[in-house]
């Protein structure tokens, strides 16, 4: 009697055993790594499509400075959006992987520099970690399931979209190029009725500032904008940048380049600067 249940409490031991889900395979975890791997390649790549190759129609996708996006297809949108404005340098990996069965918890750093398309604007640099759960697909494969990330860089100043940054970044290239070409109309849109300037090569309010160019005692043959950002706080910016030009008052020669701070302010839906400041760099 007792073999008897000897054999039958050894029989379910090996029924139990035979059920249970493996655990931290290597082979999964190898794959779950290849993953990550992938991810990265394919954002480097600027390929949205590959991006959302790793994710399913169930896929949630929660990162920092963006919106929380479900479902393949936007998070291909999320993606290609990116792509379209910014080229990326990307790291990241899967350090602790852990699985269970057919789902896997994998946890790792990354880290990004974000240059944008756009002539003169800085580039972005951010950190942090995260954390993503996958799950194995019938064909075998891993994919993302939800994707959960945090920034080590707070990004304070910034707008959810991005789109009052790059409207402050055009109307200081409309400058730059209004002044070369001594546009006095896109100037008198740009700048506010109470403008104040503070540059190292002319100080005056709009009326004087209007009157130098029209006059053309100002004369700018070039002007090119670099390292660009933009402090955006409500209905107020600051752009900070630095300029390169070839330029000319009153046949004095102003040619160089110049670190500018310019404050703007949103009225009607558009921006418009009040005061700015310039600094030549000696």
């Amino acid at each position: 009697m007792r073999t008897a249940y000897a054999v039958i409490l050894s029989v379910l031991l090996l029924l139990v055993t035979a059920c249970a889900p493996k655990v931290n395979d290597p082979a999964d975890v190898q794959a779950i790594k290849k993953s990550m791997d992938d991810f990265v390649k394919a954002v480097n790549a600027g390929n949205a499509g590959a991006v959302a190759a790793l994710m399913t129609d169930k896929t949630v996708y929660a990162v920092p400075n963006a919106p929380v996006v479900v479902g393949t297809e936007a998070i291909r949108l999320l993606w290609q959006a990116a792509f379209d404005r910014l080229t990326y340098e990307f790291s990241g990996s899967a350090e602790d992987v852990r699985v269970v069965g057919d789902l896997a918890v994998a946890k790792g750093p990354w880290g990004m520099k974000a240059t944008p398309k756009a002539q003169g604007v800085a580039a972005l640099n951010d950190s942090g970690s995260g954390i993503e759960v996958l799950a194995r697909q019938k064909d075998g494969s891993w994919k993302f399931d939800w994707v959960v990330g945090n920034s080590n860089q707070p990004l304070p100043g910034s707008t959810a979209t991005g789109e009052d940054e790059q409207a402050l970044y055009q109307l200081e290239r409309d400058w730059a190029e209004a002044a070369v070409k001594k546009d006095a109309a896109t100037l008198d849109r740009i700048l506010a009725d109470e403008f104040q300037a503070n540059y190292a090569s002319l100080v005056g309010n709009k009326k004087q500032i209007l009157g130098v160019v029209k006059s053309g005692s100002a004369k700018t043959e070039s002007a090119v904008n670099s390292e660009m950002k933009a402090l955006v706080l409500g209905d107020t910016a600051i752009v900070h940048g630095l300029t390169t030009e070839k330029s000319s008052i009153a046949g004095r020669d102003t040619s160089g380049q110049y670190h500018f701070t310019d404050v703007f302010v949103k009225r009607d839906a558009r921006w418009q600067c009040v005061t700015g400041h310039s600094t030549k760099v000696q």
